[in-house]
């Protein structure tokens, strides 16, 4: 079994309501071999996502198991750090869940990191405006990040806990992590993964499945 960061529980997912003990919101396994719709994801600077099937276990893997057939690709090349990303609308209270949760899959050659990037609704008004101006940053609401190393070759779970999140945005927003649907909020409305290179001028090439919110 692959290592487990910041987690000591293996969920099987197969769908978005409770296994065992464990409630969580699933946001995608991509066991419907699309992500273009429910949810739709967007592409974002040079990296290219692409729907494959999971390779077969040589050896008994929980995490690997847990992933099904299908996950997504995640590839691309930079001159300088910055590769590019996917984002999807989220619209959750998650006002109930603790914690973030990621399946990703490295090909043991070209690691790098995901930037993982929240976003929540501070203005009340169920969106997130965007200055285009700025790199499309948020000018009313509350950017919160935290970096993923992805490891060695195989599958690795990350549970990452929202307060190992920082605020990227501070004095926009009210700098305050509330991502629940309350006094007229979204709640978390925005979920983006950001690829980085491990160097300046460097690859990334995995895979990512079963993300979630959960307990």
């Amino acid at each position: 079994m692959r290592k487990v960061l910041l987690g000591l529980f293996v969920i099987l997912v197969v769908s978005g309501v409770a296994v065992g003990q464990f409630t969580f919101h699933l946001i995608d396994n991509f066991e419907d071999q699309n992500f273009t719709q429910n949810p739709k994801w967007w592409r974002f600077g040079d990296l290219k996502p692409e729907i494959v099937k999971n390779a077969s276990l040589e050896a008994r893997d929980l995490i690997a198991e847990s992933c099904g057939e299908y996950s997504l690709s995640l590839s691309g090349e930079t001159e300088d750090w910055y590769i590019g990303g996917i984002g999807t609308d989220l619209g959750v209270d998650a006002d109930q869940f603790a914690r973030f949760q990621i399946d990703v899959y490295g090909d043991g050659e070209f690691s790098g990191k995901l930037l993982i990037e929240l976003f929540e609704d501070d203005n009340q008004n169920y969106s997130i405006e965007q200055d285009p101006q700025k790199n499309y940053e948020p000018i009313k609401d509350d950017k919160w990040g935290v970096k993923v190393n992805v490891q060695g070759k195989g599958y690795t779970r990350t549970s990452i806990p929202f307060s190992a999140f920082r605020d990227l945005n501070p004095g926009v927003g009210d700098d305050i992590w509330n991502p629940n649907q309350k006094d007229g909020s979204g709640g978390l409305l925005k979920l983006q993964l950001v690829a980085i290179s491990e160097e300046q001028k460097g690859k990334i090439n995995v895979n990512v499945d079963n993300i979630l919110l959960t307990y």
